[in-house]
């Protein structure tokens, strides 16, 4: 065991406490320096900047931040060259000389172009005008062969071409055919829809909103429509291009999820499906069904139930009314018949490759 002899040498003791104590002196020299380094304890609280000028900013407070400008958008709601928005928030402690990053209002919106919406369906010119960053502001039904085409398109009281410059957000009035007269329709069930969605499922239903009343104070994410006139009945029909009124909740001071339990039972549901005399197959459907249909507010279109060996276009037809569904109009029976044809085509295929 020569090889461990070291061990019982002094000398080996004394150079390992050296060592030891060499290692402590430079991890607290290293502890030190970077304390001085990080500034602990050199913390100051970030202001609010937001509304204040930016450039202004930038020049009183040059000796305590960083500032980085990352961005610029466009706002009414604040002057321009103020700062839009600010990394770290407002009251975060951060050491000096810390960078600060800004969002500020630029001097000009940004500016798209509108389409060319005349001819196109009411469905398909919403869709174009959302994805161009326009949006619907009024629809108005004219005299026109073509029900729910787009006859004209305006902005501001004026007919607005083609290929013009607008800034991005503006609302624009479609001018819409009635298609024959005294055309009707569904009236579309609002209850308990939010009040962002409300206009857009109005239009899609081809009428307008009215009044809005507001029966609590709160922010317009948390309002949920608590009533509505025309009152919203399965079977109300109301003229193409009338006005809906809407009267607000706020989902901090009402309780919507007992609301929409209460608005939609299932037992009320399929009690209407009989009185319309729906056939039983689709009335199952619904029920079985009814838990999902219920949570995403629309209902799952197939053209063939696997289960029930049934088209359930029936279904659609419903939901069309009871949900929101907003679709021309479609003849039940021929698209059941077709649903059959094709159910029974698809057999016979399956049949022939058996037979090769």
């Amino acid at each position: 065991m020569k090889a461990f002899n070291f061990l019982t040498k002094r000398a080996f003791y004394i150079h390992l406490l050296i060592a030891i104590a060499l290692v402590v002196i430079i991890i607290e020299i290293a502890f030190f320096s970077l304390k001085g380094y990080t500034r602990h304890g050199d913390e100051i609280v970030v202001p609010n900047f937001v509304g204040l000028n930016c450039d202004s900013v930038i020049e009183q407070c040059a000796d305590d931040f960083n500032f980085i400008i990352l961005d610029s958008v466009y706002t009414v709601t604040l002057p321009e060259g103020a700062v839009y928005h600010q990394d770290p928030l407002p009251n975060s402690n951060v050491k000096k000389g810390r960078n600060i990053y800004f969002v500020k209002v630029s001097d000009a919106p940004e500016k798209v172009v509108m389409p060319n919406l005349r001819n196109l369906s009411l469905r398909q010119a919403m869709v174009i005008l959302r994805s161009n960053g326009l949006k619907v502001s009024q629809l108005e039904f004219v005299d026109h062969f073509a029900k729910n085409a787009v006859v004209e398109q305006e902005f501001q009281g004026e007919v607005i071409a083609p290929g013009t410059e607008l800034v991005k957000g503006s609302a624009i009035k479609l001018k819409v055919g009635y298609g024959r007269d005294d055309v009707r329709t569904h009236l579309p069930n609002l209850l308990a829809a939010h009040k962002s969605d409300v206009k857009n499922l109005l239009h899609e239903a081809s009428l307008n909103l009215g009044r809005e009343y507001h029966m609590d104070e709160d922010e317009d994410s948390k309002y949920r429509v608590f009533k509505m006139s025309p009152a919203y009945d399965i079977e109300t029909l109301v003229k193409l291009g009338s006005t809906v009124d809407v009267w607000y909740r706020s989902e901090t001071n009402f309780d919507f999820n007992s609301f929409e339990r209460e608005l939609f039972k299932k037992d009320s549901v399929v009690s209407v499906m009989k009185k319309k005399k729906y056939p039983d197959y689709t009335i199952k459907y619904v029920a079985d069904s009814f838990d999902y249909i219920i949570k995403n507010r629309r209902f799952l279109y197939d053209s063939v139930s696997r289960e029930y060996d049934k088209n359930i276009a029936y279904t659609k037809d419903f939901f069309r009314h009871m949900y929101m569904y907003q679709e021309d109009e479609i003849d039940i029976d021929s698209v059941y018949q077709a649903a059959i044809q094709k159910r029974e085509a698809n057999k016979s295929k399956k049949s022939k490759n058996k037979k090769k």
